[in-house]
């Protein structure tokens, strides 16, 4: 157990870094220099952009690099490719954690907080014009159906790698 928590830990650290320079990598693609500080764009988010769009683009880069790395990791231990099938497992839950969950967690909390969710919202509503509660309701409804695909595609990974069932505390 405690090297899965091992393992959480340092890759929480490499999906961070996965997550935003993901960021700055669509930033300056883009064209959005103005966005890029340090190694961090939900600094200073370009609000004034003719190209709402592409703010959005930047604001979603970094949960769908690290989510492209869970989706990995969860083929490699579906074609017990991966090692240790709690090697990828670990992986991929830790990407679904640090990402979707995270955002939506600090979302909830800080409400107005200059955070991914809460950027991609607010450049929805300059996109396309519709109201910011329709947008939230939209998000958390993507944000559920995702969650229920992601881990039910992760369980079947692990059913088809072999692996044994997790124990089951205090049995």
């Amino acid at each position: 157990m405690r090297r899965i928590a091992l393992y959480a830990v340092v890759f929480a650290a490499l999906l961070y870094a996965v997550h935003r320079l993901a960021m700055v990598a669509v930033a300056w693609l883009l064209g959005n220099q103005d966005m890029i500080v340090g190694l961090d764009c939900c600094v200073d988010y370009r609000r004034e952009s003719t190209d709402p769009w592409s703010n959005v683009l930047v604001a979603v880069s970094g949960v769908l690099a690290t989510q492209a790395v869970a989706w990995v990791a969860i083929g490699l231990l579906a074609s017990r490719r991966g090692g240790p099938p709690h090697v990828p497992a670990t992986l991929a839950g830790t990407a679904f954690v640090m990402s979707p969950l995270l955002q939506l967690i600090v979302y909830v909390v800080w409400h107005w907080a200059e955070r991914d969710y809460v950027a991609v919202i607010d450049y929805l509503m300059d996109a396309t014009g519709l109201p910011e509660m329709a947008l939230i309701v939209a998000m958390l409804g993507l944000f559920a159906g995702y969650a229920v695909l992601f881990w039910w595609a992760l369980w079947r990974a692990w059913q088809r790698s072999g692996a044994p069932a997790a124990p089951v505390a205090g049995a």
